[in-house]
Parts: C-alpha cells; structure tokens; sequence
C-alpha cells in the first residue's frame, strides 16, 4: 500500500512536469503561454476569409498557417462570433516542449512558426475543455491556459511541421505578418487578409 502510494505521487509528479508553463496565467521564460490542437475545416470562418458569395475558404486559408483563436482572446466577448478583434493579426507561436498530460505528447522545445488568426474556436461544444476560458472559471481552460489556438491542418501543414497529434504548449506573441510572411509564405500577409470580409471592414 505503501509503494502505491508512493507511485500515485511519482506519477502526479511526472503528470504536472510535462507542462512547461508555470503559474497563473502560464508562462515560460517571460512569455505567455496557450494550448493548442488542430483542426480540418473548408469554411470561411469568423475573419470572413473566402469569397462573400458563398462559404468556401480562399486557399490560404486552407493551406497556411491560420489559426481559431479561443473565444475570450478572439473578442474577449463571450457570444461575438465575427470579425473578432483578433482577426488578422499574427502571433508567433513557439513549443516548450510541454504538452497537457493524456491531451498530446512531447514536441522538442523552440520551434517557432507564426500564425494569422482567421477563425473561431468557440466557446461551445465540442470546444469547451479548450476554448472555453470565461468570467466562471477565471478566464482559463481545463488545463489552466488563459489562451487556445486551434491550427488549421487543411493541406496538412501542421503535419508537416510535426505537430499535428501532439497537440504542443506554445509561447506566443504578437508579430508582424508581412515580415512573418517574407521569411515563411505560409504565413499569411495583412494583404491576403484584406481580401477577407472583415479585412475589408477594416476589422
């Protein structure tokens, strides 16, 4: 019974030091942290970002490197579902090399990609444990992260950059996207997104 117990706490201990990030909100080496996954989806999305008569994405959005922001850090309105005021800003997102237990697994720390937020991730099933961070539960998610992307995966570029499946912990910041861009075409430009319905809008 004793070896059992001291196994639980071993086990708990392994379990919190696979999460990098510390505190509350999380963060590692001075930078703010967020979780992530991936996701497959041939819509628009909340930045309007395809064509207006119809519910396509352009390409770009399909096969960059875009991303749905959790609801809170889309608009920081709990029910706005368009043109958030995250649409068409870029954040560089880099791995810990951390991972939420029974959620991902380890993604060798410091690689960096940047990403245009084009989408949603609402706060509503089935993103609740992810996206969901609002005034009741003190604007974090199931596991503790006040921020969420969930990375668009269309022509499989989150394949391709190792982290589809293991669901990394990310740093991230504000960049700018033209520069973003210049160095990874991937990255979509504040041109590409003024093609988007909200881009047009000025929003």
């Amino acid at each position: 019974m004793f070896l059992l117990a001291i196994f639980g706490i071993l086990f708990l201990s392994g379990c919190k030091a696979e999460q990098k990030c510390t505190g509350n909100p999380r963060m590692y080496n001075g930078k703010m942290c967020a979780s992530t996954t991936w996701y497959i989806d041939g819509h628009k999305g909340a930045c309007g970002c395809g064509p207006a008569n119809g519910d396509s994405q352009f390409d770009w959005n399909h096969s960059g490197f875009v991303a749905a922001a959790s609801q809170n850090m889309f608009d920081g309105n709990p029910s706005k579902a368009w043109c958030g005021q995250m649409c068409g800003k870029c954040v560089k997102l880099t791995t810990t090399g951390g991972f939420v237990p029974g959620q991902g697994s380890s993604v060798g720390a410091g690689q960096s990609h940047v990403f245009m937020v084009s989408n949603l991730c609402p706060n509503e099933y089935p993103n609740l444990s992810w996206c969901s961070q609002d005034s009741r539960n003190g604007y974090l998610n199931n596991y503790g992260y006040h921020a969420h992307f969930d990375l668009e995966d269309g022509s499989g570029q989150i394949r391709s950059i190792g982290w589809r499946d293991h669901n990394p912990e990310v740093t991230y910041e504000e960049v700018n996207c033209d520069q973003a861009h210049q160095q990874d075409s991937r990255t979509p430009s504040y041109g590409m997104y003024h093609q988007c319905q909200c881009g047009q809008q000025g929003k």
